[in-house]
């Protein structure tokens, strides 16, 4: 059994910053990522503005864009009938008039490669199944993937950045998902021959769901979309089918998509919950998707991950014990986040209602200034 003074599940965005956060400053920290680096994830692959003084602070907001991260100055809003809204980032931060995008899968590795530069170890194919108390301590139990052994760590405090389907923040997603047949699923795949994708985001309406395409590395698209599980089930699950009757819908996104090409492999989670989770659990403190997951139109989810992972590694530097250290982040995640996830909730169920969507979708059209109001009201 190896003693840490802090011990983080997955390494991911929310694990990675927190890693890199406690080792900067000479902390003992674990971070135990189930796959290997890199790996592909389902996500938008958006980094807004809000983003950048974080990936500074970590030491990497050049390595990111020597990476191939793309600049994008614009963001469209494509209603049902197809016409599109479109803002310049500028007028949505005030941090930057541009923001970024680039795979989870270049982008986590960056991360997590920081994370081992700054001191702190990280182990690839170890996954986590439960966390017990001993003699007033943690102990992470686990299982090495590469032999089959099972692990054991401990630490005083443990960070829970395993994403939304966490094996210890447990007991409220189903409730949160809603009932069957009315939940959302998303999917997400890069694209080759994908037409008018230049230096913006857009972001297309079709009924009962939403998506978006932006360029990444390599000269490939990202195409990630929500749809109702009604969709997904009469395509049988087939990726290409529910694009069909869920994202073409959309008369731009159809042109947009007319030649594209799926490169490497679709990825489908599900059901989807969004909103405030536990920032607890059995003396775990969780950041990043385990602690609440954003509507993903807001394009804020890769910025609460970062933000959520320096707000713990903070606490944890300043805090006297696991309660002190819980009582920080909690106020921190209060102030930051709660007006956040109260607008964002408000716009999905605006956005998941044909009628609703094209009503509101309009009077953005019609007020640019608002357009701006109601975007940056999920960034700060």
């Amino acid at each position: 059994m190896t003693n840490f003074d802090c011990i983080i599940i997955g390494g991911g965005p929310a694990g990675s910053a927190a890693a890199i956060s406690l080792a900067m400053q000479g902390v003992r920290a674990l971070v135990l990522e189930e796959k290997r680096m890199p790996r592909a994830k389902l996500c938008g692959e958006f980094i807004t503005p809000e983003c950048f003084p974080t990936l500074e602070r970590l030491g990497v907001m050049q390595r990111m864009l020597d990476c191939g991260a793309q600049r994008l100055k614009h963001l469209s809003l494509v209603v049902v009938t197809g016409k599109a809204i479109q803002t310049p980032i500028a007028g949505m931060s005030a941090v930057a008039d541009w923001a970024m995008s680039l795979s989870r899968a270049r982008f986590d590795q960056v991360l997590f490669e920081r994370a081992r530069e700054c001191g702190a170890e990280c182990r690839e194919g170890i996954a986590v199944k439960a966390c017990v108390t001993e003699n007033d301590m943690h102990v992470i139990e686990a299982l090495s993937l590469d032999d089959g052994n099972t692990v054991r760590f401990t630490a005083p405090f443990i960070v829970d950045a395993s994403g939304r389907n966490s094996r210890l923040m447990v007991g409220r997603e189903e409730r949160i998902a809603g009932k069957r047949g009315s939940r959302l699923y998303a999917m997400k795949a890069h694209l080759a021959g994908v037409e008018g994708i230049a230096e913006q985001v857009e972001l297309y309406f079709f009924p009962e769901g939403y998506g978006g395409l932006s360029r990444v590395e390599d000269n490939l698209v990202n195409l990630c979309f929500i749809a109702g599980e009604h969709s997904v089930k009469e395509a049988g699950g087939d990726a290409l089918r529910v694009v069909e009757q869920t994202v073409k819908r959309n008369p731009l996104a159809r042109q947009r998509l007319a030649h594209a090409e799926v490169v490497g492999k679709w990825h489908t989670v599900g059901p989807l919950a969004f909103g405030h989770r536990r920032l607890t659990h059995n003396g775990v403190i969780a950041v990043g998707d385990a602690s609440g997951m954003i509507d993903p139109f807001t394009g804020t989810g890769i910025q609460m991950a970062l933000r959520t992972g320096e707000l713990a590694a903070q606490a944890i530097i300043e805090s006297t014990d696991f309660d002190d250290a819980l009582e920080r982040y909690a106020a921190s995640y209060r102030r930051e986040f709660s007006e956040r996830m109260k607008v964002a909730g408000w716009l999905r169920r605006v956005a998941l209602t044909p009628s609703r969507a094209n009503l509101f979708a309009r009077l953005l059209a019609l007020s640019p200034p608002l357009a701006r109001r109601v975007l940056r009201a999920t960034r700060k």
